[in-house]
């Protein structure tokens, strides 16, 4: 992971995470088109991502079809975590 967070808010660092999801085949065979999920891993501002100041926060119901917007997605999630807007999810511990 590269050490140079994507985005600072409020006092934390958000990295986004993004992962190539393969689509189910079908038959007659159409290429899929490619999609992306994603996660961010929020930390404490200026703590080293992966220590005890560190939590990850897997996005389960969204779909990008391009790593920007998954990118964007995941940082954007990292946002309303941070200001409390996604239920069950908080950096209080952080």
């Amino acid at each position: 992971m590269n050490n140079t967070p994507s985005a600072s808010y409020k006092g934390f660092d958000l990295y986004p995470l993004v992962y190539k999801v393969q689509p189910a085949q079908s038959w007659p065979r159409v290429k899929p088109d490619r999609s992306f999920t994603a996660s961010v891993v929020i930390c404490r501002e200026g703590y080293r991502p992966g220590g005890e100041r560190t939590k990850v926060f897997r996005l389960e119901t969204e779909e990008w079809e391009n790593i920007g917007t998954a990118r964007r997605g995941a940082v954007k999630f990292g946002e309303d975590i941070i200001n409390g807007l996604i239920a069950g999810e908080s950096v209080t511990a952080l």
